[in-house]
């Protein structure tokens, strides 16, 4: 049973969804891709909801980007009745604050300002500050432990992956749990294949490399419908044989197609754009839920990858990529 009744979500899932419909199709970006500079890329974007940008004006790509993010991110937060329940979507900015804080006090540095990201559950200012002054107390359980932990690795051992793998564990761990506590089917769902991506993309990023599977293991997220078993004995295994093991959990295709171009040319960009779409196909999902968050979540993802489509077509308009070389990076839209 859900932890909120789905009738207060009438409002939010009417106003956020309305939004939908200026969300940009694949021929949409292709059409924004053919432009020849950002201005004229400023109007088509204009024709999808977007506002006169003095960042697009100045070739500040990712000052527009991060502009629009907190833009859509203060919109959801202020809309929402339930925060805890889109904590997917708002936690990784928290904990990415946290290993930003951590790292700059270990370097005896001020955290830098645009390193930071106004898009969590709390205000960067606040979250800086509690890292600062070791004041914990309005932290989550499960950061407040991993925060302590990721301090005393650290000190021992003076490796900075020790607070990604650490920090990146407790995220995951925190985002299941309040999926969990929710009770939606969809968001519940959406948690585990996000889970079981991170560990593929980590399983082959890893294997690729060389690094022996116990590094695997340690690096593996909980929570999610893959075990770590199952991955681990196929360490050693060709792609098409791993591909078959991970017909029954939806990433064959993945698996198969993704491998293939890894092995033949040490890319990752098929694979990592095959990882993305398959959370998009799944996210397609929520367009034919009516109420509760799931309807919130499709959206809010959907515009998140436009915005990141965006970051890839601006950044290629900017430095004269071809169409074709931008076409290949972008990632399928929500509609």
């Amino acid at each position: 049973m859900a932890v909120r009744n789905y009738d207060e979500y009438v409002f939010a899932d009417a106003y956020i969804t309305s939004f939908a419909k200026n969300l940009m199709s694949w021929n949409d970006m292709i059409r924004l891709a053919s432009c020849k500079n950002l201005q004229s890329a400023e109007t088509v974007l204009q024709e999808f909801g977007y506002r006169e940008s003095e960042e697009l004006s100045g070739g500040d790509i990712d000052g527009f980007i991060k502009r629009e993010q907190e833009s859509l991110h203060d919109m959801i937060y202020s809309t929402v009745p339930s925060h805890e329940e889109l904590a997917v979507y708002f936690l990784p900015s928290d904990y990415h604050n946290v290993k930003v804080c951590l790292k700059s006090e270990f370097l005896d540095m001020e955290p830098p300002e645009y390193m930071l990201m106004a898009t969590g559950l709390e205000s960067s200012r606040k979250t800086a500050g509690m890292i600062k002054e070791r004041n914990y107390a309005f932290m989550p359980p499960e950061m407040k432990q991993a925060v302590a932990e990721a301090a005393d690795l650290f000190g021992r051992g003076g490796d900075p992956q020790e607070i990604d793998i650490i920090m990146d564990k407790a995220c995951f761990s925190q985002i299941a749990d309040a999926a969990e506590k929710s009770g939606d089917d969809f968001l519940i769902g959406f948690v585990r294949l996000q889970i079981d991506i991170n560990n593929i993309k980590s399983f082959m990023r890893l294997r690729q490399i060389g690094k022996a599977w116990p590094f695997f293991q340690k690096v593996f997220l909980e929570h999610g419908n893959i075990s770590s078993r199952l991955l681990v004995t196929a360490y050693e295994e060709p792609y098409t044989q791993i591909a078959e093991k991970l017909e029954p959990y939806g990433f064959k295709n993945v698996m198969a197609e993704g491998g293939r171009s890894i092995s033949e040319t040490g890319d990752f960009s098929i694979f990592e754009r095959l990882c993305d779409n398959c959370l998009m196909e799944y996210c397609r999902k929520a367009k034919y839920e009516t109420f509760g968050p799931a309807p919130i979540a499709g959206y809010l993802y959907g515009k998140m990858t436009e915005l990141s489509n965006l970051r890839v077509i601006l950044t290629g308009i900017f430095i004269g990529s071809g169409q074709e070389q931008i076409n290949e990076k972008l990632r399928d839209p929500y509609v």
